[in-house]
């Protein structure tokens, strides 16, 4: 016999049962509907902190990764939503289910896969779960463009050039509430005409950002402007004045525009909403038609003209926008390699290629080649050189012998054994009631606490991300337990092997031994980690 018990639960709700709550209701089902089952039969596999709105789920993974390998006699849930709210990853779940003969039990809507009637009713529950999640999107969604109305600063990190403006209101009976409109910074607002000023002259992106840094023009931090923080200021709609020019763009792209011709008076400027969504831990931007476009309190700062004429030159220039990560094959110690003079990245750049085809390339300053050497002139280095030499250094220090293994045995007395897990639960565990409080008082409330509560959620999730990161590294020491002989035997196969791996492994193996490499022009110098 062997049975599986699912549980998941959302850390960004106040409502529901607890992960304990499921797993005792379902170990309760097992005494009373299978009483052939042991605790020995029983595997419990507990989701927290993930929603329902796909499968990606690291407990649920693994279940069905055994699920796949030795099938469960039953797979017992306590609600349907516990599993999935999307009808087609449920309906390929109890399919694959079915093949494995696996009965999925579900406590809640009292359904059982082993009979027909049960598969046919929970393939109509999962429709209305599917549903149910939707309508949740479209109200919130509803909310958003009700608040849009308003013109409201709905929270989150103002745009270069404003700040939030605290407003007192009255409600529709009297009581006093507060929201937040946006407030011109004149300082920051000078900055953003001369950005888009030169990007009118200009027409790129990496020549107004090398001119930027040249006279000495910073970010709000103090900061030298990066490319990819110069187009976002230039995609911005917060900046761009409402006349008929800008209506009449913004609803041929086809987003929601929640202002008319008759409200535009030429002196508001534009507030979005929606440009961007949360998908598990990574934001994506949206597409137009999920834009929300409404009349802001705040006044416009470029006019339609001109910002519509910016936007079409960027749409002309998507390919070279901006930096992206380094995907090449040919450098080993890309992100490793550091400007002696500035202290900024060195990074790869294909020069030629050599009698064979194999391509040549050199490091390459980053702020030197954004500045256009008006900042920093470090020299170029020869990259396929500079690779060679660094990594026969590191294989010399690979070499094993009885001074690197007495050196590692040591290294294991000296780990620190600072073990502050129980504090950082506790933390987590404070930051998780917060969100729920939150949640509760969002559920419950006006409108003008909308950005608030979602601005605080997000924080504290991050800060909640932070902590499971810190207490992971924890577990993970704790957990470790070096073995001198094995680690010495692995690096001398390691160095025996290193001339046949490709580029990208040569890479992963340097990246845990160096530090960073100091290039100063003359002399390359190496750091270990």
């Amino acid at each position: 016999m062997k049975i599986a018990i699912y549980s998941r639960k959302s850390k960004f709700t106040g409502k529901g049962e607890s992960i304990e709550n499921q797993v005792s209701l379902c170990r309760e089902y097992i005494k009373t509907h299978i009483p052939e089952a042991c605790d020995n039969d029983i595997i419990v596999f507990e989701d927290e902190g993930f929603s329902a709105k796909n499968l990606d789920r690291p407990r649920f993974k693994e279940m069905m990764k055994i699920e796949n390998e030795q099938p469960f006699d039953y797979i017992i849930v306590y609600r349907l939503d516990r599993i999935s709210r999307n009808v087609g990853d449920f309906a390929n779940l109890i399919e694959k289910l079915n093949e494995q003969k696996t009965s999925f039990v579900c406590i809640k809507e009292q359904f059982d896969t082993s009979t027909p009637m049960g598969r046919a009713m929970m393939n109509i529950s999962a429709v209305f779960a599917q549903l149910e999640r939707e309508t949740i999107a479209e109200r919130i969604r509803d909310n958003i463009v009700l608040l849009a109305r308003t013109g409201r600063w709905l929270g989150g990190v103002t745009p270069l050039g404003f700040t939030g403006e605290k407003l007192e209101i009255k409600d529709a009976e009297g009581k006093r509430r507060f929201a937040y409109k946006l407030s011109p910074v004149k300082e920051e607002i000078s900055r953003v005409k001369t950005i888009y000023e030169k990007f009118l002259e200009y027409h790129s992106l990496t020549k107004t950002t090398s001119w930027l840094i040249a006279n000495g023009i910073k970010s709000r931090g103090g900061n030298d402007f990066r490319t990819r923080a110069v187009r976002d200021i230039l995609k911005n709609p917060v900046y761009c004045t409402a006349d008929e020019n800008s209506l009449f763009y913004f609803e041929k792209l086809g987003c929601d525009v929640c202002f008319t011709k008759d409200e535009i008076s030429g002196k508001r400027g534009i507030m979005p909403f929606c440009r961007t969504a949360q998908s598990g831990k990574k934001t994506r931007r949206t597409s137009f038609d999920e834009w929300i476009i409404a009349l802001g309190k705040h006044k416009g700062i470029i006019n339609s003209e001109e910002w519509i004429k910016t936007q079409n030159l960027l749409g002309q220039n998507t390919s070279k926008s901006f930096y992206k990560p380094s995907r090449n094959t040919v450098a080993i110690f890309t992100g490793l390699v550091k400007c002696g003079k500035c202290g900024h990245n060195m990074r790869p750049r294909i020069t030629s290629r050599n009698a064979d085809n194999t391509e040549r390339f050199s490091y390459m300053c980053e702020y030197k080649e954004r500045s256009r050497k008006m900042k920093c002139d470090m020299k170029n280095v020869c990259g396929n050189e500079l690779d060679k030499i660094v990594c026969e250094e590191i294989l010399k220090l690979v070499k094993i012998d009885k001074s690197v293994k007495h050196e590692l045995s040591l290294l294991t007395k000296n780990i620190p054994e600072n073990d502050n897990s129980a504090e950082i639960k506790n933390q987590i565990a404070h930051k998780e009631k917060e969100i729920s409080k939150l949640m509760r008082a969002f559920a419950g409330s006006d409108n003008t606490t909308f950005g608030y509560a979602e601005n605080e959620i997000k924080n504290l999730g991050n800060e909640i991300q932070m902590l499971n990161e810190e207490l992971s590294r924890i577990e993970i020491k704790k957990s470790e337990n070096l073995d001198v002989e094995a680690v010495a035997d692995e690096l001398l196969k390691f160095s025996d092997r290193f001339d046949e791996l490709t580029v990208v492994e040569k890479r992963e193996f340097v990246n845990k031994v160096v530090e960073k490499i100091i290039w100063d022009g003359e002399n390359v110098h190496i750091y270990l980690k």
